[in-house]
Order: structure tokens, then C-alpha cells, then sequence
């Protein structure tokens, strides 16, 4: 198994969502598009190709959970799922919820063009824990 920083990078000690069999799903720390989350293979895989079925199975499950739980939090118009890899050589796909109207939450506003380059952005500044607290509280509890 390769070595890999990615579960510090995404803080899962603070930020842990859910865990399943195969994946853990994160709040994302930069969390550009409101209740953007990360979800992480538990087995190191460095390409999408060595994935197992059984583990591509539970994407499913976990993509209409989360898909389900944003849309009842927080109201999203489309929703993306982006298995970039450019940095974290480490299999994951990041929940990018999409906006056509800006959308205030917890004391925070998030504007979102809609246009289909950059959902991942960088956010200035960063959100506070206890912002990225209330996020992860508000997807757990319409999972």
C-alpha cells in the first residue's frame, strides 16, 4: 500500500461525514460550493481503474445518499461529481452541489455563476471549523 497524506489533508479526524465498508465521506475543508464533500476509497488505490466492483457498488449507494442529503439541506439546483486526482494520488471523488442563487449559511454566503469550469475554487478566507462543523451537522442529519 502506497503511503498518502490524503486523510490529513481532508482533516477526517474533524470532518468525517459517514463511514461505509469501502469509502469515507468528508466535509470538504475548502468548502467553496456549500456542502462540498469528499469521498475516499479506505483501501489506498492509486488509479479509478484498480477500484473493485464491490467498491464501485457502494459509490452508488453513498452518490444517492449524499445527493439526497445536500438537495434536503441546502436546496442545490445540479450537483457534480469530480474524480480529478491531480494532487491526491489517492482514489476520490469530490460532491461539488451547484447554485443557480446565491445561498446563506451559517452566518457565510456562497455565490455560485454556475458556469461549468471551476467548481472547486478556493475559498478567502478559509472557513472556520465551526463553519465546517455546522455543514457536516447539517448533511448527517438528512442522511
Amino acid at each position: 500500500m502506497t503511503c498518502c497524506t490524503i486523510w490529513e489533508k481532508f482533516d477526517e479526524k474533524n470532518n468525517l461525514i459517514k463511514e461505509y465498508n469501502h469509502w469515507k465521506v468528508v466535509v470538504r475543508k475548502n468548502n467553496f460550493k456549500l456542502g462540498s464533500c469528499v469521498a475516499i476509497t479506505k483501501k489506498h488505490h492509486d488509479a479509478f481503474s484498480d477500484i473493485s466492483d464491490e467498491e464501485m457498488a457502494e459509490y452508488a449507494l453513498i452518490m444517492r445518499e449524499f445527493e439526497s442529503a445536500i438537495k434536503k439541506a441546502f436546496n442545490n439546483d445540479a450537483i457534480h461529481h469530480l474524480a480529478l486526482m491531480m494532487k491526491d494520488k489517492h482514489t476520490h471523488f469530490h460532491i461539488i452541489p451547484r447554485y443557480k442563487e446565491p445561498r446563506s449559511f451559517a452566518g457565510e454566503e456562497w455565490v455560485d455563476d454556475f458556469s461549468p469550469g471551476g467548481p472547486l475554487g478556493k475559498r478567502e478566507p478559509p472557513l472556520s471549523q465551526e463553519v465546517l462543523n455546522q455543514i457536516k451537522e447539517e448533511i448527517k442529519k438528512n442522511l
